[in-house]
């Protein structure tokens, strides 16, 4: 009976139904309450390129907060935003999660790893499409620029970085597996060639002058918008939010974000490491922790990328046959306080008193990922992990 349900749950189809059935469930709800600003702002802000309005001011009749993606957003969006709205936003949400799921059915990972990983971070799954985010796009680039590096297509994985960053910077992080590339001319070459097709793209429905005004502006609301992040509760729910909001005092982030980065690339001098795949893959899981935990940007639905990467760290760590008891540990209080403590499931009055006014959110993937590190810098991976 036990191995029939493992099976079960292990079926990539039954996985595939749950996690799409998910983000249709949550699409079709916001569709039945009209509640979905978000693509709204998002969809929006096609037809303001298509007739040169300012991207970056409010439209307070339209809606109801600013624009923070670069102009060459407007392209990806546009297939949907032609659409009558309701169905624009619900194909909008399912094309979003059926691209992440697809990034990380291309990891290689076993049935079982798989699973594991679909099942830690499905519950963040509805958090995201709740707010119609494009962050399940971005995630699914970084997996995919991984993965493209990993099957040595280099020049399909410089679409992925560039094509994320342009439009919402985090891309970026797809740089982090540069390293790990045996084509890294190939890659450059790659990133050079997409960076112009991304940049002039917009200008088939806009004018070269409005493009690049836009790209300027787009910094510029990009550092507004960054300011007003640090005294929001609702947003910098990342490790630089948590010790700001625990120990009530004002500091610069760079005091935090210095020494993370420089934990961050300490494994990178481990050369010797880069040919085993188990290393490779904890550089994924603390890129995609990096990115969500040293952002004053993150917010609740940001979540769904660290527990993606939580679940690939658990499933790949060489440490499971040396400290199995803490990284259960680690994995189940990372499953609660980080996913569950936004559900009715969790007492509110914990969500209200302590999880949300200090951001705790952020400290399982913190311990996570310093233990991350840690393994990246400790552990032989030679013996890659079952």
């Amino acid at each position: 009976m036990l191995e029939r349900l493992k099976g079960y749950v292990q079926n990539p189809v039954f996985l595939f139904i749950l996690w799409m059935g998910v983000g249709l469930a949550c699409s079709l709800s916001l569709m039945m309450k009209g509640t979905y600003s978000n693509y709204v702002i998002f969809s929006q802000s096609f037809w303001h390129a298509i007739s040169s309005s300012p991207l970056y001011v409010e439209y307070l009749q339209e809606q109801k907060d600013f624009f923070l993606y670069g102009i060459s957003f407007t392209a990806l969006i546009s297939p949907f935003a032609v659409l009558p709205r309701p169905l624009g936003m619900i194909l909008w949400c399912l094309v979003n999660c059926g691209f992440l799921y697809y990034a990380i059915s291309n990891l290689d990972l076993k049935k079982w790893q798989f699973a594991v990983v679909i099942l830690v971070s499905v519950n963040d799954v509805f958090t995201a499409v709740l707010s119609q985010q494009y962050s399940i796009g971005i995630t699914a680039m970084i997996i995919f620029s991984y993965v493209l590096i990993e099957k040595e297509k280099d020049f399909w994985a410089a679409l992925m970085i560039v094509l994320g960053t342009m439009t919402k910077l985090y891309g970026i992080v797809g740089l982090a597996f540069f390293l790990f590339s045996k084509h890294k001319m190939k890659l450059t070459s790659g990133l050079v060639f997409w960076a112009v097709i991304v940049f002039l793209l917009p200008m088939l429905y806009a004018s070269p002058e409005y493009v690049v005004h836009s790209y300027k502006e787009w910094f510029d609301v990009l550092v507004y918008k960054n300011g007003l992040n640090q005294f929001s509760v609702n947003q910098n729910i990342s490790l630089l939010g948590m010790l700001h909001r625990i120990t009530g005092a004002s500091f610069s982030d760079l005091w935090i974000i210095v020494p993370g980065m420089i934990l961050f690339a300490l494994p990178y001098l481990r050369i010797r490491q880069y040919g085993n795949e188990s290393f490779r893959f904890l550089f994924l899981s603390s890129a995609l922790l990096f990115m969500v935990l040293f952002s004053t940007g993150t917010e609740t639905y940001g979540y769904l990328t660290a527990m993606i990467a939580v679940g690939i760290w658990y499933v790949k760590t060489p440490t499971q046959a040396t400290t199995p008891g803490l990284n259960l540990f680690l994995l189940i209080f990372c499953i609660l306080l980080t996913s569950l403590s936004t559900t009715d499931l969790f007492p509110r009055f914990i969500r209200m008193d302590y999880v949300k006014p200090y951001a705790l959110k952020a400290l399982p993937c913190t311990l996570i990922w310093l233990k991350i590190v840690w393994e990246q810098l400790t552990q032989d991976f030679v013996r890659p992990s079952d």
